[in-house]
Order: C-alpha cells, then structure tokens, then sequence
C-alpha cells in the first residue's frame, strides 16, 4: 500500500456538482493537508474535510507543479453537514506532483 503526506498544500475545487446533501458552491480554494491511504484520498484544512477513494478517479493530469485530479462522488463535509459531489480537484504540490501522479494513476 502507499501512503503519502503533504503539508501546507493549496487545493482548488472547480466544477462541482452536488448529488447528495446542501454544499452549492460550484468552486473554491482551501490550504491543508493532503494524505493518501489505503485507497482514500483526504485533504483537511481544519474547517472542511473532502475525502475521495481511487475508485472514483475518473482521471487524472500531471501539470507543472500541480495534479488536476477528475472525480466522481467524493464527500465534502464541513461541520456536521456532508454532500457527496463531483468535479475537479487541483492539488499543488510543487516538486512532489510527479510522484502523487504515479500514485494516484499508476
């Protein structure tokens, strides 16, 4: 199993689309930390959690110094309150982006 860490990561999510539950932005940033475990992909600021698992992965971009991330039903939970959405996730991770790309799409 791999497991990776980052801290500090700037995440932007774009083109969401709420299936499940009351998150109606359709994009925006947070700054946290990014793990990935046993198949489940977790970006926590402190205030918003999103978990995704590699099952739902439709794709995934390599760019310069970030991964764009294309998902299906991954959960967004702030609070108490958890939606399930789909969009597109975009991970900075600077010098360590080609190895979260193999990773994650490997």
């Amino acid at each position: 199993m791999v497991t990776m860490k980052a801290e500090k990561v700037k995440v932007e999510l774009e083109n969401l689309e709420a299936h499940m539950g009351n998150f109606r932005d359709r994009k925006f940033k947070m700054k946290g930390e990014v793990t990935y475990e046993e198949l489940m992909l977790t970006i926590d600021d402190g205030k918003t959690v999103v978990r995704l698992h590699a099952r739902n992965i439709n794709n995934v971009h390599l760019e310069k110094k970030a991964i764009r991330i294309a998902a299906m039903n991954f959960e967004i939970r702030r609070d108490d309150d958890v939606s399930v959405v789909s969009g597109a996730i975009k991970l900075e991770l600077k010098d360590e982006s080609e190895a979260w790309y193999k990773a994650l799409w490997s």
